[in-house]
């Protein structure tokens, strides 16, 4: 079952009375245990639905003629928890007392669908891979880490991870289609064990789509937990190599490069980033490869369009991450031969608060960046990666943006990971076109 949070006015379920708060039970005579089930039965024209209200149950029938969403929304109460204790999990590595949302480690089929969360299958039944098939979930988003049964089980401290490939073999036998991501970690899933897996995943092609090789995040907070290390710029390039030689091959018998590794190796080989081209279609740009690439070329194709403006003047504040640093300075360098008298101090945010092998901007704090900020001349304002934001414009450390513009006396503007945008706010500030 699921319960309704919001009705979208004027909608087909707003006409017919729903209401938030009512609990959906079945449609047309199918229980509704997910959104998965509420999406793939709620799609006839002919519809009758049953649902809870006040402890009563109602029924009505309505007709969709032109198949459209019925403006039902929902709050979805039965995520699946993770059953893994996964050696570097990163919510294991969350200090006490944050926001009890962080420490919720979800593992859903339905949000890996509509949301593209990655999900590693180990808890999973019969009736849920059944389900996949029938209503042909894909392409889904799978955390492989290795396929060596041995190795994944210890990784992921749960016996049922030793199937995985036995799962995947099942999901492309019914042509579901999937997305992978390896989180590697030095001296455990990498060198080897790394080309053992990609040979692998490989003989899946094409149900399998593409596969991101991602550096294991570690945190300070690591007490009492597996020991890992950081990779270090020379192990980030022996990994680049190694890929590249799977790329290669890959490139010539398929088509297509299918293993890519993500941004974060190349700034820690300190490589330049590749262009946009070589990132193929970006399907796993939410896993921050080519996330860089697409935002050069969105903000430097934006910028060309532009004619030179030598009289407009401000001063504006950039936070970013430490592993960006460089890569906006390269940007900015560009922007300030057409907009010489845009001042723009890019500020390198080191992550006190998690650590300083934690260097993405996603995951930046607002206590760090009003700590580092204290005896800096802001300007006129300060944009911040709207990525270390949640949707109520909260950091990670639940600091309120609206708390920088009070201490700072100055507009504090989130801006998305886009290139274009990054551009518009350096002209515009809050301005309205």
């Amino acid at each position: 079952m699921l319960r309704i949070s919001n009705i979208q006015q004027n909608s087909l379920a707003d006409k017919c009375g729903f209401k938030p708060g009512d609990i959906v039970l079945k449609i047309n005579g199918y229980e509704i245990n997910d959104i998965v089930d509420y999406l793939y039965y709620s799609k006839e024209e002919k519809l009758t639905i049953e649902y809870l209200r006040d402890g009563k149950i109602y029924k009505i029938g309505l007709i969709n003629k032109k198949l459209k969403p019925l403006g039902i929304e929902f709050k979805y109460e039965k995520v699946k928890r993770c059953v893994n204790k996964c050696i570097f999990c990163f919510v294991d590595q969350l200090p006490k007392g944050m926001r009890k949302t962080l420490y919720i480690k979800d593992d859903d089929t339905a949000l890996s669908i509509l949301s593209g969360n990655y999900i590693t299958l180990t808890n999973l039944t019969e009736k849920d891979f059944e389900k996949i098939v029938k209503f042909h979930l894909s392409p889904l988003k799978i955390s492989i880490h290795t396929t060596n049964p041995t190795l994944r089980k210890f990784i992921l401290k749960n016996p049922r991870a030793a199937l995985i490939l036995d799962q995947i073999e099942f999901l492309a036998k019914h042509n579901i289609e999937f997305d992978v991501q390896v989180v590697l970690m030095k001296g455990i899933n990498d060198g080897f064990e790394l080309d053992r897996t990609i040979s692998d995943l490989s003989k899946f092609y094409p149900n399998i789509r593409s596969t991101a090789v991602v550096p294991v995040g570690l945190t300070k907070y690591r007490e009492g937990l597996y020991p890992l290390e950081p990779f270090s710029k020379d192990d980030a390039k022996k990994v680049l190599n190694q890929i590249s030689e799977w790329q290669r091959k890959f490139k010539k018998e398929f088509g297509t490069k299918l293993v890519f590794a993500s941004d974060e190796f190349y700034i820690k080989a300190q490589e330049d980033i590749p262009g946009c081209e070589f990132y193929e279609d970006f399907r796993q740009i939410e896993n921050g490869v080519g996330l860089l690439a697409l935002f050069r070329r969105q903000f430097l194709g934006a910028l060309k369009k532009l004619k030179p403006d030598y009289n407009l003047k401000k001063h504006v504040t950039l936070i970013t991450g430490v592993s960006a640093y460089d890569f906006m300075k390269d940007l900015i360098k560009v922007f300030n031969r057409k907009f010489p008298n845009v001042k723009v101090d890019i500020v390198k945010i080191v992550n006190n608060f998690f650590g300083h092998t934690i260097t993405v901007a996603g995951l930046l704090t607002g206590k760090d960046i009003i700590d580092q900020l204290q005896n800096v001349n802001i300007g006129d304002y300060i944009l911040i990666p709207s990525c270390a934001l949640n949707y109520e414009n909260k950091f990670l450390d639940d600091v309120h943006i609206d708390e920088l513009k009070e201490i700072f006396k100055c507009p504090v503007y989130p801006v998305e990971n886009h290139g274009r945008k990054l551009l518009y706010y350096l002209l515009k500030g809050g301005e309205k076109c």
